[in-house]
């Protein structure tokens, strides 16, 4: 029997020895690398599962600004009072996100906020078309009704031909104080005239005129140039009428004429229920002449004689203030005149 060299079988054993080596290396390489393809493959199952996440939170949240933040913003444009809701998700506040859905907003808002300006103005010019053409019929009107007075003299016509007299200057009241709000032109020219005769025509132009007492503490005769007489007799008509609409139909509104150191005054003094604060607020900004009005703004029916007064102010530099409480619990309208809109009469 052969025998084998006891070196071959030392190189054997060695070479066997080497070769356990290089498998357990191997092996030991294997692992490691299928643990770094593990590691890898959650990690990349994990960020799968975050990008997921946050793509459905990203899609509530455009599916919030498009459900309801949009359409409260709609609301809030056309009644302030109404909040816009903020992000569903405060996690965006601040990111390109919040950024890209405020700009959304804006855009919008500019948009609808132009189109509700075109529109208010085509209104408007509508609406300055046709009380030009009223108002110039109720003055034929008024024309045939003098005429008739001065040619029938039994009393019951003179008395029903001054109901419809009256009946026209409330009318015609109206009709101006539309047209001023619209950007008409008041629709006379006077002379210049007494403070007092205005206030009295002012007077004439409202229901109720009777209630209205007027008390003159004017040391000297103050008159008003003839460019402002009549913007401040429908001043003081729509002033008039608010007060009376305002108070009980048994008190009496009073009127007194003030001669000041720049100017003159107009004071209407009310004992109605007053007004909040918040209302004092809005009326201040219409009579400021400052605001931008719109017609969709004015209520229905729209409250037009504030805004109307607002424009007139604005025209020709008088001012009207309402914020002091008038004696009687009511309210206090000062009519302002500076001293470049009066002369001597």
């Amino acid at each position: 029997m052969t025998q084998i060299p006891e070196a071959f079988l030392e190189v054997l054993a060695a070479g066997a020895a080497a070769a356990a080596l290089v498998v357990g290396w191997l092996l030991f390489r294997a692992r490691r690398l299928v643990g770094c393809l593990r590691a890898e493959r959650d990690a990349a199952l994990e960020a799968n599962e975050h990008l997921d996440a946050r793509r459905q939170v990203l899609e509530a949240e455009t599916r919030h600004l498009v459900g309801v933040r949009l359409p409260a913003l709609a609301t809030y444009l056309a009644h302030r009072h109404v909040p816009v809701p903020g992000l569903l998700h405060p996690v965006f506040a601040g990111t390109h996100v919040d950024q890209l859905h405020r700009g959304a907003l804006d855009q919008v808002a500019k948009a609808v906020a132009a189109e509700c300006q075109r529109v208010d103005e085509a209104a408007q010019a509508v609406m300055r078309g046709a009380t030009t053409v009223i108002q110039a019929q109720s003055y034929q009107l008024q024309s045939k009704i003098d005429d008739m007075q001065h040619r029938y003299e039994d009393p019951d016509i003179a008395e029903d031909l001054l109901e419809l007299d009256h009946l026209n200057e409330q009318n015609l009241r109206r009709i101006q104080a539309t047209g001023v709000l619209c950007g008409a032109w008041p629709g006379l020219t006077r002379a210049d005239s007494h403070l007092g005769d205005i206030v009295v025509g002012a007077q004439s132009r409202i229901r109720g005129y009777h209630r209205v007492q007027v008390a003159s503490k004017l040391e000297l005769p103050i008159a008003v140039v003839a460019r402002a007489v009549e913007p401040i007799a429908i001043t003081v008509a729509e002033l008039l009428a608010n007060a009376v609409h305002h108070t009980h139909g048994s008190l009496a509104i009073d009127v007194s004429l003030h001669q000041v150191e720049a100017g003159a005054c107009i004071v209407i003094d009310d004992a109605g229920v007053g007004m909040h604060a918040d209302e004092v607020e809005f009326a201040t900004g219409l009579l400021s002449g400052q605001q931008p009005i719109l017609l969709t703004e004015l209520g229905d029916p729209p409250r037009s004689g504030f805004a109307a007064i607002g424009r007139l102010v604005q025209r020709y530099g008088f001012s009207v203030s309402i914020d002091k409480p008038a004696p009687y619990g009511g309210v206090r309208a000062v009519v302002f005149i500076p001293g470049h809109l009066l002369t001597s009469a």
